[in-house]
């Protein structure tokens, strides 16, 4: 059921959100699979062997604006320290954030990571604070158990 107007990315642990001041207009959805390529003598092409699921990405651009976030450089922050593991005393507590994307009930209940987060900062005010940002990002799913063909079909 769709329960936002605007796209969000939720950090399921700690539940802090970052709004979409703009809903992306384009998302990218790309799943690789592992194939190992088999050369026989005498045939034109190799064989290709399924060897694996790759990683399933999802790629799209999030625009933050002052008038909106209220906090543009607070929203980027935000956004790239979902990247970082946690650390107490040198040791590793807590790995980067599972995030969750709410976006109409496009991807419900998935569970992705941050793989890359680009920011633009592209207008500042009298302080030089940044007021406007585009921040291209890369989610990569997280999957607990193999998924079935027949699951994604529907």
């Amino acid at each position: 059921m769709r329960t936002e107007d605007q796209g969000v990315l939720v950090d399921r642990g700690s539940g802090v959100r970052v709004k979409f001041d703009l809903n992306p207009e384009i998302f990218q959805d790309e799943k690789t699979t592992e194939l190992a390529s088999i050369g026989i003598p005498g045939m034109s092409h190799p064989k290709m062997q399924f060897t694996g699921g790759g990683e399933r990405m999802l790629s799209f651009s999030i625009f933050l604006h002052y008038g909106a976030t209220g906090d543009v450089p607070g929203a980027i922050r935000t956004l790239q320290s979902w990247q970082y593991p946690e650390y107490s005393g040198g040791r590793l507590t807590k790995p980067p954030a599972k995030l969750l994307l709410v976006f109409g009930d496009t991807w419900p209940d998935e569970q992705w990571a941050l793989r890359s987060c680009s920011v633009t900062r592209q207008r500042f005010n009298k302080d030089l604070a940044c007021t406007f940002a585009e921040v291209a990002v890369e989610l990569v799913q997280i999957i607990e158990t193999s998924v079935d063909a027949r699951e994604v079909r529907g």
